[in-house]
């Protein structure tokens, strides 16, 4: 083109706007094009009002294939006239889809295209529905008039890579980031870094989110020591029937997606709204991801104004931390959630036991609740491994102040089992399934723990009763023939007992190898085997109630005659056979109990802990004894912890039970048993006179605690520390409280019923300032202060 005796050259908006001009369009606006040279100002001003009279517009994303390699090989000129002739074939193309009014073209970029177009009304599928085909007939139309025209002048013809998706706005993000956040999805369809399937389901998502289908399902947890509720677990459930129904995809799909803290948003507020004024001794379990603490509104409060909205205090609160994301920087993490706790929040560690990470979780974060994966209580009753697994769990978390929750709990032995070692919350299909009503845990499993603690807790895991070892075994009636029990051994060679039975009642064992031995002499056949087995039998076995502690069953087996030392237990339930005991399983269990004593020594004072405790009382109720239990428990003590550390808390632990040890020894029976139950609470039993035990304990201890604290608050009297509740208190130098409960033959049957006893007077105690000690019974004594 010549102007002035110029030569000037000719881009692809000059032909552009001379092709426009011809159409009698002087203006390129009015076809709603826009060019490189146009701001994205201009751009957002017209999408702005193209969005007053539509819900939402669909973007349709397009460039040239290998455009690079097309330039290289054909020079600066001919590309200039390619993507002429592109522009103008967007702008002619019109697919015949009944739809696309209000389309608008931006040529941001070189060979990079976004096409606006409307989008029809209805559910999101026919939307998406409309769009690929949209999208796909609008490639097909331009691909087709482009070659035609470049026919001749390119070795191979064109193609274009093509993705899609929607502008819809929200209150949340300004249109500039929605148009952004739209180009990056389609550009990402077109590279083939995701596909129009992902899209659709991020779509879908999206879509769910906005109108909030998703349903919150309430899961009871129960207290397994008195079988109450304590609470519900909040699980978010998908739209039933749909792709993500299920929470395994659910959030997975939305963090992939970038769509976690809206999603999770959504679902606290209708977890919240859904325990509106929840009673004030119960807990509401809120799964949170570690990457929540990123989400602006989190950080800003939005939970607590919900939960002030719906009637909800902190103290209701427990986040339960969840593995979906890694957490990367434990120490912002923790301060995060320590803002919470210093507001009454508490936290739970989801799923340990399942990975690295939910252990490193609770190392890092020191949870109020430690959730048990279900993988380990899948089956617990049946593994020994896994009984020994979740110990060492039980006794972790009495030594750092953390609940044990059981999650899967699905039958009466997984459950029975659980209660027995101590775990503190139990949850799982046999307790409560999670339902949209917050509904009371299942009838049987608050039946059964009910029935346990009527009979005291019964059956611990250190006070098992011999019916757990029950075999089945064979069995023949009192008037069988010798000859029978021989045929049986002879078909059955893994049996080596058979107990005789008159109906249901046991009268006598064959021994294996015993009757072999009465049989193997001369004349044994001929004589015994048409004769009554009687003759042949133990007419004395040991037969015992199913109900006798194990620790019995072995004195009691151990002390027969050494030629029936290793004959087999009967047991009995009514005086009707249930089946035998070998001596290996007694021994072996026996062995596994005492193993697990020293295991359950508190490493800190190195006390005796829990199932000695038990043990001790049991044997003393079981001989009809007279003695007195001692509970021992620090007064401002956590303050006393939280204001100097962990370190000056376990000094304080361990002064506590050398002064105890040391006048136990000096001054009671050797029979005594001084044990650490657990944190700061420690336990005496003694069959000794107790009052100058305790007033000498009370003394030595109020004499030597102030060396603990520094000059300054012994001076004071007094240290600064925060309650629950997060207020400044201050906090008297530690005490120490004692309760005594007189056990005399008949008053409590089993510990458990002592433990609640216990209870009410430490209750007493705690109610008096300074050092004291509070007795039992029915000479209630006052107070004595030392």
């Amino acid at each position: 083109m010549k102007k002035n005796g110029r030569t000037l050259s000719v881009g692809p908006m000059d032909i552009l706007e001379d092709w426009l001009k011809g159409r009698g369009q002087l203006d390129s606006k009015l076809v709603n094009y826009y060019s490189p040279a146009a701001s994205m100002t201009e751009v957002l001003k017209q999408l702005e009002q193209i969005l007053d009279d539509h819900e939402s517009l669909g973007l349709v994303y397009l460039d040239i294939v290998n455009f690079t390699g097309i330039e290289q090989a054909y020079g600066f000129s001919l590309c200039k006239r390619i993507l002429t002739e592109l522009t103008k074939t967007i702008l002619e193309v019109k697919p015949h889809l009944g739809v696309g009014r209000g389309m608008l073209t931006h040529n941001y970029s070189g060979d990079d295209f976004a096409v606006y177009c409307s989008l029809p009304q209805g559910e999101i599928g026919l939307v998406l529905d409309f769009l690929e085909e949209y999208a796909e007939e609008l490639r097909r139309q331009i691909l087709k008039q482009v070659n035609e025209s470049l026919r001749g002048i390119l070795r191979d013809p064109l193609d274009l890579h093509i993705g899609w998706a929607i502008v819809k706005p929200n209150s949340q993000l300004s249109l500039e980031s929605l148009v952004y956040n739209a180009i990056k999805e389609a550009l990402a369809m077109a590279k083939g870094h995701s596909d129009a399937k992902w899209t659709r389901r991020v779509w879908e998502l999206k879509d769910t989110m906005a109108k909030g289908n998703f349903e919150v399902h309430y899961q009871p947890l129960v207290n397994l020591e008195s079988g109450s509720l304590i609470g519900y677990e909040a699980l978010a459930r998908g739209p039933a029937n749909s792709y993500f129904a299920s929470p395994g995809i659910l959030f997975p799909f939305a963090e992939k997606a970038g769509l976690l803290y809206q999603l999770e948003r959504i679902i606290r507020e209708k977890a919240l709204k859904g325990c509106h004024n929840l009673d004030q001794d119960r807990l509401l379990f809120l799964n949170i991801s570690p990457s929540v603490v990123k989400d602006p509104l989190f950080a800003k409060g939005y939970t607590r104004g919900l939960m002030a909205l719906y009637g909800l205090s902190p103290y209701n609160v427990v986040f339960e931390i969840t593995e979906r994301t890694a957490i990367q920087d434990f120490t912002g993490f923790r301060k995060i959630l320590q803002h919470y706790r210093d507001q009454g929040f508490r936290v739970a560690v989801d799923d340990a036991g399942a990975g690295y990470s939910s252990l490193q979780a609770i190392a890092e974060l020191q949870p109020d609740f430690i959730k048990i994966d279900m993988s380990l209580i899948r089956d617990i009753d049946a593994s020994p491994v896994k009984q020994a697994l979740l110990e060492t769990f039980v006794t972790f978390g009495e030594k750092i102040g953390a609940k044990i929750v059981a999650e899967g709990i699905e039958t009466e032995k997984e459950l029975r089992l659980l209660a027995q070692m101590g775990v503190h919350i139990g949850q799982g299909y046999y307790l409560g399934r999670p339902s949209l009503e917050k509904r009371e845990p299942s009838p049987e499993g608050t039946q059964l723990l009910s029935t346990m603690k009527s009979r005291g807790r019964g059956e611990t895991i250190h006070s098992l009763t011999v019916g757990h070892l029950v075999e089945e075994c064979s069995s023949l009636p009192k008037e069988a023939l010798t000859k029978e029990a021989m045929k049986y051994f002879q078909r059955h060679s893994d049996c080596n007992s058979i107990v005789i039975l008159d109906g249901m009642r046991p009268v006598g064992l064959v021994m294996r190898e015993k009757m072999y031995y009465h049989l193997g002499n001369q004349y044994g056949v001929a004589l015994y085997s048409e004769r009554p087995i009687s003759l042949v039998m133990d007419q004395d076995p040991l037969i015992v109630d199913a109900s006798m502690r194990l620790e019995k069953v072995s004195q009691m087996a151990t002390s027969r005659p050494f030629q029936r030392l290793y004959d087999h237990i009967i047991v009995t339930d009514e005086n009707r056979c249930l089946g035998v005991v070998t001596v290996r399983s007694l021994l072996d269990q026996m062995t596994k109990i005492q193993m697990e004593y020293a295991l359950t020594a508190n490493p800190l004072t190195g006390l005796p802990g829990n199932p000695r405790i038990e043990q001790d009382i049991l044997r003393r109720l079981e001989r009809q004894q007279l003695f007195n239990v001692i509970y021992v428990d620090l007064d401002n003590f956590k303050a006393f912890n939280d204001r100097y550390g962990f370190e000056w808390g376990d000094k304080a632990i361990t002064l506590l039970a050398r002064i105890i040890t040391k006048n136990v020894q000096e001054m009671s029976c050797s029979d005594d048993l001084v044990a650490h139950i657990g944190g700061d609470d420690l336990i005496i039993i003694t069959a000794g006179p107790f009052t100058r035990l305790c007033e000498k304990v009370i003394r030595d201890f109020d004499e030597r605690i102030g060396d603990l604290y520094t000059q300054e608050d012994r001076r004071r009297g007094y240290i600064e520390a925060k309650d629950r509740g997060g207020h400044h208190c201050e906090y008297p130098i530690m005490t120490v409280s004692l309760a005594v409960v007189e056990c005399w033959p008949g008053r409590f049957q089993h510990p458990f019923e002592i433990g609640e006893a216990a209870a009410e007077v430490k209750k007493r105690a705690k109610n008096y300032a300074g050092s004291v000690y509070v007795i039992d019974g029915e000479r209630v004594r006052d107070l004595t202060v030392s």
